[in-house]
């Protein structure tokens, strides 16, 4: 998002990381067909009213519709891209494993009801279209039931349940359910993830990377002082253009800066700058601001603060715009978040499930590309984003040349 401290009159436009996201990242798809749509509607200005005409930040004018041409729409290659990485990892997997396997597929692991269905389906259809590349798709809470291990391969079989004595192969488990705490609470549920965790499947993602998209992960790396981004990065330059890009965040356990952190949560005047984050995904989980130190006070009891991190609130600008909810226009001041589509495919030298007190010796990058954006508006109003929590809309991207 785009920061200005709005304490310091004089303050310079900064670009700050939210958050950092590695399981069910989602409407990459749909943002692919609001960028057509809005390049359609912009081009043609059949309804003006639905034109995104950005101004300009620091002299808020607005431009002239002159300047708008197809150029200043960029394609958002989200579908043929995200697709194309789930393709890769199918053939990484290689040949089948199995004997009993009938073919080659990817595994969609879905919510059950699933609400986000249309954006899944695009790229289940990319992948059978384009890449010749079967999808079946599963709810998270039926792993155990519809899917065994090969004893010698720990190859993945899924068995439909109109056909159980059917053996299909999986290369890759796409993972879009699986980090909200509810769909933990049945007996199976661990067990299942474990059951993956063990497959020769490849995991989008695996548990650790799972893991290392944890609000504490980034609080880690994020934390004021502190030095665990050299263990990744060895050019103090890239370092620091990184560092420049996070905000304060802080523990609340019992550190140093854990306490420090507690002062600012409880202070209600301090706590204005902040927001309250919990280990979870999916939207709709932060407490803002004021609310914070009566939310700890009285709803977190205290041994469990440590399960929380507190980051300094980005201050974006706002722009005037309109946004289509609920099937009206609404117009007013908005803000906006851009997130970047990333693939990243690798292949470790040693596998850890198999031999979890062995030394990882590093692995092989196969695949590293961007993939397109996801751009979601939402009125000055409101502090959280979510799309699917009912609060953001997915929104498109025009370039315009300010020299």
């Amino acid at each position: 998002m785009i920061h200005i401290d709005p304490k310091s009159p004089s303050a310079k436009l900064e670009i700050k990381q939210v958050e950092f996201n590695t399981i069910a990242s989602s409407f990459g798809s749909l943002s692919t067909q609001v960028s057509s749509l809005h390049k359609y509607i912009g081009i043609t200005l059949y309804v003006k009213p639905l034109l995104i005409i950005f101004s300009y930040l620091y002299h808020n004018l607005a431009y002239p519709l002159s300047v708008i041409g197809p150029v200043s729409f960029p394609e958002n290659p989200s579908i043929s891209s995200l697709a194309s990485g789930l393709a890769a990892a199918g053939i990484a997997y290689g040949t089948p494993k199995s004997r009993y396997s009938l073919h080659l597929a990817i595994l969609f692991l879905v919510q059950d009801p699933e609400l986000n269905v249309f954006d899944q389906r695009h790229l289940e259809y990319e992948l059978q279209s384009k890449h010749s590349t079967r999808v079946y798709r599963l709810p998270f809470s039926t792993i155990l039931t519809n899917t065994t291990l090969d004893p010698q391969t720990r190859a993945l079989l899924y068995h439909p349940p109109h056909a159980p004595s059917t053996a299909i192969e999986i290369t890759v488990v796409y993972l879009r359910a699986g980090y909200d705490p509810a769909e933990y609470t049945h007996p199976g549920a661990w067990p299942a993830r474990l059951h993956l965790e063990k497959s020769a499947a490849i995991k989008c993602p695996s548990v650790l990377t799972h893991l290392a998209g944890a609000k504490k992960i980034q609080q880690v790396l994020a934390t004021p002082g502190s030095s665990h981004l050299s263990h990744f990065l060895s050019d103090p330059a890239t370092i620091q253009k990184v560092q420049n890009t996070f905000t304060n965040i802080f523990p609340l356990d019992d550190s140093e800066a854990g306490l420090k952190a507690q002062k600012l949560a409880l202070d209600p005047e301090t706590a204005k700058g902040y927001v309250l984050k919990p280990q979870r995904e999916g939207g709709g989980n932060n407490i803002y601001r004021t609310a914070i130190p009566q939310f700890l006070r009285n709803e977190v009891p205290k041994e469990k603060w440590k399960g929380y991190i507190l980051m300094e609130v980005i201050e974006p600008p706002a722009l005037n715009n309109s946004i289509i909810r609920n099937g009206e226009i609404q117009t007013g001041g908005v803000i906006n978040e851009l997130g970047v589509f990333g693939v990243c495919l690798w292949q470790n030298a040693i596998n850890m499930v198999d031999r979890p007190q062995a030394q990882s010796k590093g692995g092989e990058i196969l695949e590293n590309f961007g993939a397109g954006y996801l751009l979601r508006t939402k009125g000055r109003e409101s502090e959280e984003g979510g799309v699917a929590a009912g609060f953001g809309s997915i929104d498109s991207v025009i370039l315009v040349d300010t020299v």
